[in-house]
């Protein structure tokens, strides 16, 4: 894709490194003393609040003794540049030194400063926003209507960078671990106001005062036990401007378990991509103070969004907490190659004023388990499709050019979750997915609204059909044959290998030829070129139905047990250890690619 490959050059432009007179600066709760310079190993400063008295420059290094624990609140002043960021690491060992914000608003905090790496810390952050004498925290000359002098009273976070009056571009995070981010508010309204990692902007379009963040890499971070959002991207004072948003996000490799909201969630964000992520119970509320309602992540005015090879699982929640969503005002996002299991909300959301927008090639397995609270159809049931037009308190706003085709979808006999299409919606597609529910149980109701709608629905395949009431609208160029699933437990596999199809399925082929166009953001018209075990999809030939589109499966021939991978041709320019990073670069350069 177009915008990938940009993404792909600035990561790489972000890792380039021009050698400069930089310092490293050494930090050490057990053994560092204030007095000391901080220069040396031998000569450690002892605390964050001495760490805060320092301004630092291009090509600097923090350095943290590992398994040290530091408390209070990092603000870091100053800014590296594109050849040499600041790095914020661990020293001396192989586990990672910890920061406790200790009712601070954050552990760490960046406001109008760039060109930061942080690798290989822990990060909580749940204690009292008040000190033993009851006064409340407070850092010296952080302060603004927002920030409240840096209090964690009402609002708290693992890191928080934050642009107030000017654009930021060039963070690196990686090999974190940010847990038990809690506020300690007196209004129970705020008590899940925690969140691991928030990117802010803040804008003011009276003064022509627009700001961006650029260029974020989040990678291999284990996010759990956050009040709310795992990570969240968030720009403030920029509604209704649709031009300009935060730009070049890659998130990768991350772990996002029990998070009381969902695990990511941009906002006014462009080129963005995430993959290799695994979100497991989002959502969660095995803390009282945890919102306790998510999908695993969903975009919301986002522009050319790609959502790819991930495992969503257990989302939790009494409204949307599906696997992924796709919330209102996105343009060009595709969530494909995933695989969605057990989510309560669904499997497909889709709201309003979207363009270009849907799921293709992913794997669903006993999504939408929710019970409407109130018993009212069609409201808040758990979906394995769900297309609307919400897009706020106001007139409601179709989409253009939504897609659903070659998913696959697995039901068992317990659940029953819905099918529905609201009216005006705009042109939906709705292809060459499988729809395999058990043979027993409660029936499946689906309701498809013509009202206003362009609707293409043709070449899905559904199998036990007696279970489903069907809306006429789904039986166009339908199959009701059983597409012969390696599952072979009728409750259903925690495995996606299950879901591929066996050589006497009647979906080989039987699928509807999406082609036409060589714009891989087309998606109603390039198929993407492969399946979701990465195996190829034609331009020419009619494909399988569902998303499985590889070399026919008997029984016999599972026992190979075929390896998942489900985009193996992406590849990023970042070096993951040091045989893949170039041989002429120096300890600290590697560090820095290695970040």
């Amino acid at each position: 894709m177009k915008f990938r490959n940009k993404l792909s050059l600035i990561i790489s432009l972000f890792f380039q490194v021009v050698f400069i007179n930089a310092t490293n600066f050494y930090v050490s709760s057990s053994l560092g003393n204030d007095l000391n310079s901080g220069l040396t190993i031998q000569n450690p400063i002892q605390s964050i609040q001495q760490l805060n008295t320092l301004t630092f420059s291009p090509g600097d290094s923090i350095f943290f003794k590992s398994e040290d624990t530091l408390t209070g609140m990092f603000w870091l002043k100053g800014s590296g540049n594109i050849n040499n960021p600041i790095v914020v690491d661990t020293y001396g060992g192989n586990n990672k030194a910890i920061i406790n914000g200790n009712g601070y608003q954050s552990c760490i905090l960046i406001m109008n400063d760039e060109f930061i790496s942080i690798n290989n810390l822990s990060f909580y952050n749940e204690n009292s926003h008040l000190d033993s004498l009851g006064n409340v925290k407070l850092l010296p000359g952080f302060g603004g209507a927002l920030n409240t002098w840096g209090s964690g009273k009402n609002v708290r976070f693992g890191i928080k960078i934050v642009a107030t009056t000017r654009s930021l571009q060039g963070f690196s995070l990686n090999n974190l671990e940010l847990h038990h981010i809690f506020p300690s508010p007196t209004a129970t309204q705020n008590i899940h106001k925690g969140y691991g990692i928030k990117i802010e902007t803040q804008s003011d379009t009276t003064s022509l005062l627009l700001n961006t963040i650029s260029n974020i890499i989040i990678e291999n971070c284990d996010l759990s036990f956050t009040g709310h959002y795992g990570i969240w991207i968030k720009s403030i004072g920029l509604n209704n401007i649709d031009s300009v948003k935060n730009s070049d996000v890659l998130i990768k490799n991350c772990n996002f378990i029990n998070t009381g909201g969902s695990g990511f969630v941009p906002n006014k964000s462009k080129n963005v991509l995430v993959e290799n992520c695994h979100f497991n119970h989002t959502g969660s509320s095995l803390d009282s103070r945890m919102w306790k309602r998510g999908s695993g992540m969903w975009t919301f005015d986002c522009k050319d969004v790609v959502i790819q090879n991930n495992y969503f699982k257990n989302a939790h929640g009494p409204q949307d907490s599906y696997g992924s969503h796709i919330d209102y005002g996105n343009e060009n996002v595709v969530i494909q190659y995933n695989y969605s299991f057990n989510n309560e909300g669904g499997f497909v959301e889709i709201l309003g004023d979207n363009k270009n927008c849907g799921y293709r090639y992913n794997i669903s397995v006993n999504d939408g388990y929710r019970e409407d609270p109130n018993n009212v159809s069609w409201n808040k049931k758990g979906k394995i499709f769900w297309v609307s037009n919400y897009c706020g308190s106001g007139p409601r706003c179709p989409n253009t050019e939504t897609f659903i085709y070659n998913n696959t979808i697995f039901v068992n006999d317990t659940l029953n979750p819905e099918i529905y299409f609201w009216p005006n919606i705009g042109d939906v597609h709705l292809y060459n997915n499988v729809i395999y529910v058990g043979s027993n149980g409660l029936n499946i109701p689906t309701l498809i609204q013509n009202n206003l709608n362009t609707l293409n629905i043709s070449h899905n395949l559904f199998y036990d059909s007696s279970r489903i009431s069907f809306d006429s609208d789904l039986l166009n160029n339908a199959i009701f044959s059983d597409p012969s699933l390696v599952n072979p437990l009728s409750s259903g596999t925690d495995n996606p290998n299950m879901y591929q199809i066996q050589s006497n399925s009647l979906a080989i082929g039987a699928g509807i030829l999406i082609s036409g166009s060589s714009d891989t953001t087309n998606y109603l018209n390039n198929n993407g070129g492969q399946d979701y075990f990465g195996n190829p999809v034609s331009f020419s030939d009619n494909p399988n139905l569902g998303a499985f589109n590889g070399p026919i499966l008997n029984n016999l021939e599972f026992s190979k047990n075929k390896k998942v991978s489900a985009n193996p041709s992406l590849t990023l320019p970042v070096p993951k250890n040091a045989a893949d990073a170039p041989a002429n670069i120096s300890d600290k350069s590697l560090r820095l690619a290695l970040s």
